[in-house]
């Protein structure tokens, strides 16, 4: 039983760093850009047709902080360069993050480069710190579109965010 107390602890020790250690590489301030293609479909119709957008590419500054230094729950702070702000939480584990899911309004995405549509997405986001310093996020956006009268769904699981650590 002596011998089983010392192990123990050395674990508890190992644990406890391991969790500070994963929401440690994680904070921070990044620079980021977001680029990807989409797909749209005509809503409402009984015979839509499918096409694909590519992404206007987004920039802008990400934080991200601890919000309790005893578990892995994040605070991300993604300050677009178009003045948008979106707030939201994530969860870390060793080199891997997951945004809790979250709502971007107002993304414009340029149909041909000649129609400008203003968008509603919700976006599932989990990725990957590479060396400490580039977080590379696998994005997946979904929801509606419109330009006048027209309405489309969207759906794109092609988007990256790169965030280098500033």
């Amino acid at each position: 039983m002596k011998k089983i107390i010392p192990f123990l602890l050395c674990a508890l020790v190992v644990l406890a760093s391991c969790q500070k250690k994963n929401t440690s590489l994680f904070r921070g301030d990044y620079s980021f850009k977001t680029s990807g293609n989409i797909t749209a479909k005509r809503a409402n119709v009984s015979d839509p047709v499918e096409f694909n957008i590519k992404l206007s590419n987004e920039i802008g500054q990400l934080q991200i902080a601890s919000l309790d230094k005893k578990t892995d729950s994040l605070v991300v702070v993604m300050n677009y360069m178009n003045g948008d702000v979106v707030v939201t939480h994530a969860h870390c584990q060793g080199q891997n993050i997951t945004f809790k899911e979250f709502n971007h309004n107002f993304m414009r995405v340029s149909i041909d480069g000649n129609i400008d549509m203003l968008c509603e997405v919700n976006i599932k986001a989990e990725g990957t710190m590479y060396d400490e310093n580039t977080l590379v996020l696998d994005m997946t956006y979904e929801g509606l579109a419109g330009v006048g009268s027209l309405k489309y769904d969207l759906y794109g699981d092609d988007v990256k965010m790169v965030a280098t650590r500033n």
